[in-house]
């Protein structure tokens, strides 16, 4: 029985396709190598989740609630890095709003500073370390009152 000949058409379907395999491996090796490059070059990709500038409500009624209670802690629940405490200090509501860090930067996320009412001042949970009501010594968040009396937090415009 005689063996029938290949024809030209599948050689050529067969090469085809091994350039194409060829060409994508090529592509996925350089697509890995300039990612790994911009990864070793020491800069970082930003990743920011919501807003650097949120409303936390208007300013009256959080003036009158911390005055009645105390300071608001702030949880990140973003990535958990960046608990913050505002604070209204004195009798305009439209003025001395304080935002800062709920810890100091060298202290672990289970130390937090805790408000003291009657000496009007914030400890460190683990160094005893303390604070005046306005945060002084730790790094101040922007913080305004819009327009419309919302008190606005920039995380991102910051102060030591």
């Amino acid at each position: 029985m005689p063996v029938a000949e290949r024809s030209q058409t599948n050689a050529r379907q067969a090469i085809l396709v091994a350039l194409g395999g060829i060409g994508a491996l090529v592509a996925v090796l350089f697509l890995i190598t300039r990612l790994g490059q911009l990864g070793g070059s020491g800069s970082e990709v930003p990743i920011q989740l919501g807003e650097p500038v949120f409303s936390l409500g208007n300013a009256v009624e959080l003036a009158e609630f911390i005055n009645e209670s105390e300071p608001l802690l702030l949880p990140d629940v973003a990535n958990g890095d960046r608990d913050i405490i505002v604070n209204h200090v004195g009798s305009s509501p439209n003025e001395g709003w304080h935002a800062f860090p709920a810890r100091p930067l060298t202290s672990v996320r289970d130390c937090v500073l805790e408000w003291q009412k009657v000496e009007e001042i914030f400890v460190d949970s683990c160094s005893g370390d303390e604070y005046p009501a306005d945060g002084a010594g730790l790094t101040q968040y922007g913080t305004t009152v819009d327009e419309d009396g919302n008190l606005q937090i920039n995380l991102n415009r910051t102060r030591s």
